[in-house]
């Protein structure tokens, strides 16, 4: 089931967290930003634990009036999310792409369960401005092995935000346990967008990746299987069962 809503916001806050040196951790999120078709960052920061079983990645690039940051945790179970930043203090409108990708420490077998959502806002100067999608291209995708997974897992795919003058606008989608592939080797987010001179956008971001209910149930009943097989075997070989001991009972009955 997809869900969206559009509103608008006072004002968006956004809070920039100095970037620290991490140690060498796993797993090795990679992010790409895209300015105008070039590539101008591709970024392999590394994981700072957060003591959840996730590793946080903090970043960020300018280029000439330009400035993207980024807030992210990434989860090998696999799941991202976290947040990005762009500004735009140039004369011009940017098209912009940007791309995290995350390796993941198991492969999820098909049909794997899909959960991810974005929220986004942009933020007007004087003049006002717009937020929107490229001809074609949703603003939100999720991708799995390099691949984009299309269908209902794009996201506010007729993205628009415009304002007159100054102030803010905001839109949300998402998705809930939707069928998707196999993931073997990692899973990713693309977001691409044009954003007009003077502007700032902001969001926030998931995706989930997990075996399908019917795979957990699946695993769990084979576990259970397992178990009880390997109980059945126990009893069998050990010398000192109850019906060995039940048996050695009566003969010595009759003794």
């Amino acid at each position: 089931m997809q869900v969206r809503t559009v509103v608008g916001i006072a004002s968006i806050a956004v809070t920039c967290v100095a970037a620290s040196r991490a140690h060498a951790g796993f797993p090795a999120l990679n992010v790409q930003w895209k300015l105008n078709g070039a590539v101008v960052l591709n970024d392999l920061p590394s994981g700072v634990p957060n003591g959840l079983g996730g590793y946080q990645y903090i970043g960020g690039h300018s280029v000439g009036q330009v400035l993207m940051t980024y807030n992210l945790l990434g989860i090998p179970d696999p799941r991202i999310s976290g947040n990005f930043t762009l500004e735009n203090f140039s004369p011009e409108t940017v098209e912009v792409e940007l791309l995290v990708t995350l390796p993941i420490s198991g492969s999820v077998s098909a049909p794997s369960s899909l959960t991810g959502s974005v929220a986004v806002g942009m933020t007007a100067d004087a003049d006002g401005g717009t937020l929107a999608v490229l001809q074609g291209v949703p603003f939100w995708q999720a991708m799995i092995d390099g691949i984009a997974v299309g269908g209902a897992t794009d996201l506010l795919s007729d993205l628009s935000l415009t304002r007159s003058n100054i102030g803010s606008l905001a839109s949300n989608d998402g998705f809930v346990q939707l069928p998707g592939p196999e993931a073997l080797s990692e899973i990713g987010i693309l977001v691409t967008f044009s954003l007009t001179a003077g502007e700032q956008v902001s969001f926030t971001s998931v995706f989930n990746v997990v075996p399908a209910p019917g795979g957990l149930v699946a695993i769990g009943l084979a576990i259970v299987v397992s178990r009880r097989r390997r109980r059945g075997l126990l009893r069998r070989e050990t010398p000192g069962s109850c019906r060995g001991d039940a048996k050695l009972g009566k003969l010595r009955g009759r003794g």
